[in-house]
Parts: C-alpha cells; sequence; structure tokens
C-alpha cells in the first residue's frame, strides 16, 4: 500500500554533504504561507515523502499545488521513476523523497490552498495551508 510517511511546507530544503552522502536538511517548517502583499510573489519548499511503492514496477507521481478557487498554480506532471537494481538490494520498502522548490509563484488572494499528491493514478494525500497577508 503506498502511503504519504511525512510531508511539510517549508522556508527551503538545504542539501548537507555528510561523509554517508548527501542529507536534506528542511530550514524553518510553515504553519501559514505569509506573503507581505496579496496579490503577490512568494517563494517556499514542499519536503514530501513517500512509501510503500512496488519498488520492481515503474510508478509515477504527480504533485499540484491548488488556489482556494481550484486554479492548480504548480503542477508537476507525471514523474515518472524506478528504482535501480542495486537500491533494491538495500531498500526493499519502496522510499522516495520528493522536494519541491517553488520560487516566486504568484498567490492571488488569502484563503486555504492545497497540496495533492497523486501515485500511479490514485490521490494518496492532500495537504492544506494558510495563506494570509504577513507583517513588513
Amino acid at each position: 500500500m503506498v502511503y504519504i510517511s511525512s510531508f511539510t511546507y517549508c522556508d527551503s530544503i538545504q542539501t548537507e554533504m555528510t561523509p554517508h552522502g548527501p542529507r536534506n536538511q528542511i530550514v524553518n517548517p510553515l504553519q501559514v504561507l505569509a506573503p507581505i502583499a496579496v496579490p503577490g510573489n512568494y517563494s517556499f519548499a514542499i519536503a514530501c515523502n513517500i512509501a510503500g511503492f512496488d519498488a520492481k514496477q515503474e510508478n509515477c507521481v504527480r504533485i499540484q499545488f491548488t488556489a482556494p478557487n481550484g486554479q492548480v498554480l504548480n503542477d508537476t506532471g507525471d514523474i515518472k521513476f524506478q528504482l535501480p537494481v542495486e537500491q533494491l538490494k538495500l531498500d526493499k520498502l519502496g522510499v522516495m523523497q520528493f522536494n519541491l522548490d517553488m520560487r516566486n509563484l504568484v498567490l492571488s488572494e488569502v484563503g486555504l490552498y492545497s497540496t495533492r499528491v497523486v501515485v500511479n493514478g490514485e490521490q494518496i494525500g492532500e495537504y492544506k495551508i494558510q495563506v494570509i497577508v504577513g507583517d513588513r
């Protein structure tokens, strides 16, 4: 069964090089998106970890960020992937992390925005976040 094991809205995601390889670090998790003006441009990131997919076959993920009126503001389109054979030996669970960097996205109204996660044609999660006018 495919499921989302973690999902975070944040300011950014930095890649830190360690002796064991690259490691992602979430910077400033967000409870709201707060641009200084609405409508206006705003930058943020999303970290989404998906687990439980069949690692032996090709899988397809699509992530959409939508406005309160239903308008799709960012759509990854279909991202098709299959784990390499070497990875299957190490990781039999079928886990993949997606880091999305949303730069200068136009937020045209205050309200409740959402991110939908679709795997192999089935929506497996929806995460909402409020957009408010922030302090200057």
